[in-house]
């Protein structure tokens, strides 16, 4: 076993080595009886990203939804009064969308618009989510629809499985161009979904990348040239037996291991994310001895059968590029990317996850984190920054292997809708896994290179052209793509050198390169467009391969992008583009917009809307989509509309959106010596009624709630700051601040 640092990390002025105890506390308590523990629904307001981020890491187990200022959670009172007492803004919470073990309200807002009426398929009331039966039966399907392209493993048994109780094999899907690669072993993409059971969107994340790898292959050319370059390790539920739990709505997440917590049943195995034999059990790796709790790490590192599967496949997939130390960088020609996703948080992770020191590749890591996150829009940062993790499967990966290793933690909830899965997450992210698949041959390397984005073939698209049809290339060249940063450092840009495209015809050898110009006429910056227009005249019929790919100031190339072009003299060339309409379904809170009124002479298009407001910003894709922007407010929607031929048409509008309306907090004062009359009669709510307020006296936060008017005689003389909460019945809420003089003369 490879070296391991020990270490202690501070959160907020709470040492999160408390965390394990924390969580255990709130998820094991459901059944104890006694007032202190049981639990009620508070609202946590975060003033940052990295406030966000740690109460994330801390209650991670109790957190039922994330807004864009707020989490949602469930505590006790010893809880609610620690983060009172450490200065948060923490108040009670009327109501719950979600029950006391996890599971939605099947009434909802958010279960009511998954529901299907005659739902025949997919986890109750969220049919886009196939269960672990449906997932298997795919892959299957897949394997036999696909012989030349997919193969079915099975790595191992599952707990129960091992113990003769059922339970499942964990499964593997290979996808590879087996033919082409029978003899060659090509750079590799892992990556693995559900480690912990009831984040559902990356188990069904997982089996709809396969799916769309398949079905886009002849014709994607990106998609065509990744199934031939590479291999795609897919292990589609790494927790089969804690998933089937998950799916009838119980909060589960660790695997059903009976060995440990006999007390609690409900509570019994082991938190197979901090069970690896990488820093496990470290001091400061967020895991605890204590059986019952949501991060029991196990007895011994690798102690469960589902974790020694995924070591030993990992062993068997990827060489061990790494030395002992934890200071032994892996080379920088070490190929293979381990992804495991997770959910939530709308994060991308790198190591170290369990030591304080930045790792020995953290410079590369970083880099391609940040590209990553320039797809799916996350925010990106080292995992130790946040969490602690001892025990991680990332951790592992890149620790005992090397081999460059992210995870993701996709949407804001385990319970994620539907509408945001299909028209957010998975498109969003797509685009973030067909990046880590380019770049696996050289991970530590390739994504310093520029990325080409946006591109497209105008004029031509994915339809066959006449020859002599003009095709032109429209694209942006960016070396300083990258997602946000959670310190708000991003790693280094340099200006664009060349960029190069090479085509080839299918079936001949001959390759033609051309170094592209910059739309300007000089590449001189970090950021270039491309405008170049393609001479077809004396192209041959036949399909060609269009592959693009820059290079740096420091030499530097990225990945290649690719596109087919075919030229078939029977075919019609299309100069039409389309005009962009649509048409909106608002209610509160919740805008449907349909992209179908797009007029367009075919009827191939792709959608992208952007809705962006104060306090609110998504990227949608579908001719459908429904946004939960949540708040009343100005909002811009900017609908993208692209056909066949690669022509577009984008159509902006403004919209004054109905919502929830905040209330507005106001106070006065009055001072007679040391005690001072307050008064928020001036507060007013413009939507319903304020329920309640919340007056914290100075520094040392003493809490006065309830009261339009408070009392408060102070110690002493001095300058205070005191803060007025109101709250009102849409559980909004608005904070306001005076600093005030108080002196002993009357």
């Amino acid at each position: 076993m490879k070296e391991n640092i020990i270490g202690m990390a501070l959160l907020s002025g709470i040492s999160l080595s408390a965390a394990a105890h924390n969580n255990h506390e709130l998820a094991s308590t459901h059944s104890l009886a006694s007032p202190e523990h049981a639990l009620s629904t508070y609202q946590l307001a975060f003033s940052s990203d990295l406030q966000k981020a740690q109460y994330l890491t801390r209650y991670h187990d109790a957190v039922l939804d994330v807004k864009d200022n707020y989490l949602v959670l469930m505590l006790n009172q010893a809880q609610f009064a620690e983060l009172q007492g450490n200065g948060a803004l923490i108040f009670s919470r009327a109501q719950s969308n979600v029950l006391p073990n996890g599971a939605p309200i099947i009434n909802s807002p958010v279960t009511s618009r998954n529901q299907s009426a005659g739902q025949i398929s997919g986890i109750p009331n969220f049919p886009c989510y196939p269960t672990l039966a449906e997932t298997q039966q795919i892959a299957q399907t897949l394997a036999q629809t696909y012989p030349d392209f997919v193969e079915l493993k099975h790595i191992g048994p599952s707990w129960e499985k091992s113990q003769g109780l059922g339970g499942h094999d964990l499964t593997v899907l290979v996808l590879k161009n087996k033919k082409k690669n029978k003899w060659r072993k090509r750079p590799a993409l892992y990556m693995q979904g559900a480690l912990h059971a009831r984040e559902y969107t990356p188990g069904a994340i997982t089996l709809k990348f396969a799916k769309y790898l398949l079905e886009n292959r002849e014709t994607n050319a990106d998609i065509n040239w990744i199934m031939d370059q590479r291999e795609i390790h897919i292990l589609l539920i790494a927790n089969p037996d804690g998933r089937v739990l998950a799916e009838q709505g119980q909060l589960w997440r660790k695997n059903t291991n009976t060995a440990y917590c006999a007390l609690d049943d409900t509570m019994r195995g082991v938190d197979l994310n901090r069970n690896f034999d990488f820093a496990w059990a470290a001091p400061t790796g967020g895991s605890t001895d204590e059986q019952c709790a949501t991060t029991y790490h196990g007895p011994t590192a690798a102690s469960e059968p589902e974790t020694q599967a995924i070591q030993a496949y990992l062993k068997g997939l990827f060489k061990d590029r790494r030395g002992d130390l934890l200071s032994d960088p892996a080379p920088l020609n070490t190929q293979g990317v381990f992804l495991d996703l997770h959910s939530y948080s709308r994060y991308v992770m790198w190591p170290w996850s369990s030591e304080l020191t930045s790792s020995p590749n953290a410079e590369q890591l970083s880099m391609m984190g940040h590209r990553m996150a320039a797809y799916n829009g996350y925010l990106a940062f080292q995992t130790n920054k946040v969490f602690n993790a001892g025990g991680s499967a990332e951790g592992y990966a890149y620790g005992q292997l090397g081999v460059a290793s992210f995870s993701f933690e996709l949407g804001n909830t385990f319970f994620e809708s539907c509408a945001n899965f299909e028209g957010e997450i998975f498109p969003n992210n797509l685009n973030a896994l067909i990046y880590a698949a380019k770049v696996a041959k050289r991970p530590y390397k390739m994504p310093a290179g520029p990325q080409i984005d946006d591109l497209r073939l105008q004029g031509a698209g994915s339809e066959a052209i006449p020859a002599g049809t003009p095709v032109q290339i429209i694209a942006t060249v960016a070396d300083d793509l990258f997602g946000r940063s959670l310190n708000g450092q991003l790693p280094p840009s340099e200006a664009i050198q060349k960029v190069e495209l090479t085509i080839k015809r299918k079936g001949k050898r001959a390759k033609k390169r051309i170094l592209l110009p910059a739309a300007d006429g000089v590449f001189d910056n970090v950021y270039e467009s491309l405008n170049y227009t393609l001479d077809t005249h004396r192209w041959r019929q036949g399909r060609y391969t269009l592959t693009f790919r820059a290079q740096d100031a420091n030499g530097q190339w990225g990945p290649k992008y690719a596109k087919f072009l075919t030229i078939d003299n029977g075919a019609v060339p299309g100069s039409v583009a389309p005009v962009a309409d649509f048409v909106a379904d608002c209610r509160r809170g919740v805008c449907g917009f349909d992209g179908s009124v797009t007029q367009d002479d075919r009827n191939a298009l792709t959608y992208r809307w952007v809705l962006a407001g104060e306090r609110f910003f998504g990227v949608f894709h579908g001719e459908q989509v429904e946004i939960d922007y949540h708040l009343a407010g100005n909002y811009q929607l900017t609908l993208r509309v692209e056909d066949s031929h690669g022509y577009r048409d984008t159509k902006t509008v403004q919209l004054a959106l109905d919502g929830i309306r905040p209330p507005v907090a106001q106070f006065s004062y009055q001072c007679s010596g040391l005690t001072c009359e307050f008064d928020s009669s001036a507060s007013t709510d413009p939507d319903g009624e304020i329920v309640e307020r919340l007056w914290r006296m100075g520094e040392s936060a003493t809490y006065l709630p309830g009261a339009k008017k408070a009392t408060h005689t102070f110690n002493a003389p001095g300058e205070y700051l005191i803060s007025l909460v109101v709250i009102d019945n849409d559980n909004e809420f608005h904070e306001v601040w005076q600093n005030i003089t108080v002196t002993e003369n009357k």
